[in-house]
């Protein structure tokens, strides 16, 4: 009796891995990538660079911090000596500028 719980809870295990692993698979973008997306995908990163760099202080650190530093904005304010919202509202800011193109 006990041989056969353990023998359907593996089969649940390997069950719910499956599923999982298929759920991944489909999440992620396909691993061959055409050459022109690569310089599509490039040139835009160039260009964001470019915009990024024209911004103003402190919504260019700010949006680096958070984008490239991967920092939280708890951690942000406390750089600048400021709150979390502030520091949430000038990430946003700097979003909406780069969007805009208004620089």
């Amino acid at each position: 009796m006990w041989l056969c719980e353990i023998a359907k809870n593996t089969f649940y295990t390997q069950a719910k891995r499956k599923k999982r692993a298929a759920e991944l698979s489909a999440e992620l973008p396909d691993a061959v990538e055409s050459v022109e997306q690569s310089v599509c995908d490039r040139a835009d990163a160039a260009a964001l660079h470019a915009k990024l760099h024209k911004l103003a202080e402190p919504y260019k650190e700010v949006f680096w911090m958070r984008t490239f530093g991967e920092l939280s904005f708890r951690e942000i304010g406390t750089l600048f000596g400021k709150t979390e919202n502030w520091a949430r509202v000038t990430y946003h800011r700097a979003k909406m500028k780069l969007r805009e193109g208004a620089l």
